[in-house]
């Protein structure tokens, strides 16, 4: 699976309206619950549950909560960028703008669930990619930022 499956123009939310850490898990737990069918509640608390463990604010202002679940025949993901910047405990202590939160079936291999992380952390820590959807005005452009991203390999093996 690509990112660019994993997120799509659905499943990316701009320039929402966030208080604090555990108003941003509450958001992610709602919007990837309208996209899999599980509880809102069961996801909002498996997020916390993770949060406790250490904080998924990886630094640069970006977070990706993630977790396994029972009961997903795939991952889902959300994409949030912020309206203002809020403290998630990162490990820069920076505040967070950018929000991607990702569920993965309990039973996938945890190579899968590695490498959306991976590949999500990578698109979301690219200096140049982070700036372009954070002055993303509609999901259709953050979108757009991810697709070049999900491109550039491919590109890449092409030139040589």
């Amino acid at each position: 699976m690509r990112i660019s499956d994993l997120i799509t123009p659905a499943s990316i939310a701009v320039r929402v309206h966030i208080e604090d850490k555990p108003d941003a898990l509450r958001f992610a737990a709602m919007a990837l619950a309208s996209r899999c069918g599980l509880s809102p509640e069961s996801i909002r608390q498996a997020l916390a549950a993770r949060e406790a463990l250490g904080s998924t604010g990886i630094g640069h202002g970006v977070a990706v909560p993630h977790i396994s679940l029972s009961g997903l025949d795939r991952p889902h993901a959300i994409l949030c960028s912020l309206a203002r910047p809020i403290k998630f405990d990162s490990i820069d202590g920076a505040p967070v703008d950018l929000v991607c939160a990702i569920i993965s079936p309990a039973s996938s291999e945890a190579s899968e669930s590695l490498s959306h992380l991976a590949a999500i952390s990578r698109l979301l820590r690219d200096k140049e990619r982070a700036s372009a959807i954070r002055k993303a005005k509609t999901p259709i452009d953050i979108y757009d930022v991810i697709v070049k991203q999900a491109e550039k390999p491919a590109q890449l093996a092409a030139n040589k």
